[in-house]
């Protein structure tokens, strides 16, 4: 019956049967930054860029027709940009929280278990506290960060090792040198 009143009050506000297809999900997909200077955009178009943010800054999925019913951190793209939340300083509500618009190619996506929150939004609402991300947005969050860390130091370690045959073939070569002119 409960099913059934919100799928009718739904329907009188006007939402699509999509929002519908997440809700209750137990996933959510969360956002990082990949470089310093990631524009977020006001708009799903144009070029007026609200700030720029560094990289490892956070962002929630943000389905804003899913605000009344459905999984709000599930991912929307229009314009071919992603629609997220997020926070100025990265991890509360402190400084206010904002909705905008990010390039796909500028971040890595990474899903996080909703906890049992049925609108999955990442967030949690601390009584007479600063709003602030939930503990399983934070967690995921941290895996990720470590993942892109670990994947960082593996690449400068494969570099480093590349640097150093380079160093053994140009002494090869050297060498090689010095017989031939030894020889001659």
């Amino acid at each position: 019956m409960k099913i059934i009143t919100m799928a009718v009050i739904a329907s009188l506000l006007g939402v699509s049967s999509s929002s519908w297809a997440g809700y209750g999900s137990s996933i959510g997909m969360g956002y990082i930054s990949k470089t310093d200077n990631t524009r977020v955009y006001a708009r799903s178009t144009g070029d007026e860029v609200d700030e720029t943010v560094k990289k490892g800054f956070p962002f929630i999925a943000f389905e804003s027709s899913a605000v009344i019913s459905g999984v709000m951190a599930a991912e929307s793209i229009s314009d071919g940009r992603l629609h997220v939340r997020y926070w100025k300083n990265g991890k509360d509500a402190e400084e206010g929280e904002n909705t905008a618009w990010i390039d796909p190619k500028d971040v890595e996506r990474f899903s996080f278990d909703c906890c049992g929150d049925v609108r999955c939004s990442g967030i949690k609402a601390v009584i007479f506290k600063t709003r602030t991300y939930s503990d399983c947005f934070n967690v995921s969050l941290s895996e990720a960060l470590t993942k892109n860390q670990k994947t960082v130091s593996e690449s400068n370690a494969e570099i480093e090792k590349l640097k150093l045959q380079l160093e053994i073939e140009k002494l090869k070569l050297e060498r090689e040198k010095l017989k031939q002119s030894e020889t001659k």
